[in-house]
């Protein structure tokens, strides 16, 4: 009997292993359905940003404007002052000295004076080395009613007005030599006083 004891633990055995197969085939996951192929859609290439797409970097332009041209001012140099080993020389004077030498000079005095005239002498001397042309201008205040001159020269006289006398010499005086005229003035109680005197341009000294 033994025999059938182990006949059955076989068949049990058996029966257990026909179940487990069976269990196992039943619970074996179902094949996975065929995976749908994916779609080529079309795919944007990738590139910059929005913004730099949208503004793109503008090349350099070349400068159409005209170059300036430099001031004249500006490109001149200043040119440097000159520099003086000595003092500035002195400005030439207007006139010319009473007596310088090379010009006429003359002198105008007074010899006698009253209320109702006046006695003056004028002596002009040539120191110019050839012999010149002369002309007294001179002029007097007030009112002075005539003019007589005389003297050992020939002169003219000329009134210009307003107490203003030119006596101009008819003929050039040599070098070194003077001529002395002699003035009469008639004139108003204190008119007649001298207020200028030129020969050639150059003041006449008070005698």
């Amino acid at each position: 009997m033994p025999w059938i004891v182990v006949l059955l633990g076989v068949a049990t055995l058996a029966t257990l292993l026909l179940v487990a197969s069976l269990s196992f085939r039943v619970r074996e996951p179902e094949p996975v359905a065929a995976s749908v192929p994916p779609l080529d859609l079309p795919i944007a290439p990738v590139g910059p940003s929005t913004s730099a797409s949208a503004s793109p970097t503008p090349e350099p332009t070349r400068s159409t404007a005209a170059p300036a041209r430099p001031s004249r001012m500006s490109t001149r140099p200043s040119p440097a002052a000159p520099r003086s080993s000595g003092p500035p020389p002195a400005a030439p004077s207007e006139k010319p000295g009473l007596f310088a030498a090379g010009a006429l000079t003359a002198t105008y005095r007074v010899r006698d004076a009253d209320r109702y005239g006046v006695v003056a002498e004028v002596q002009v001397h040539n120191d110019s080395g050839r012999a010149e042309e002369w002309t007294v201008r001179l002029r007097l205040d007030g009112r002075i009613r005539d003019v007589d001159v005389s003297g050992d020269g020939r002169v003219r006289v000329d009134y210009r007005g307003d107490g203003r006398y030119l006596l101009r010499g008819t003929n050039p005086l040599p070098d070194g030599e003077s001529v002395t005229l002699e003035l009469r003035f008639s004139r108003n109680d204190g008119d007649g006083r001298l207020v200028e005197c030129t020969v050639n341009g150059n003041d006449c000294a008070a005698g």
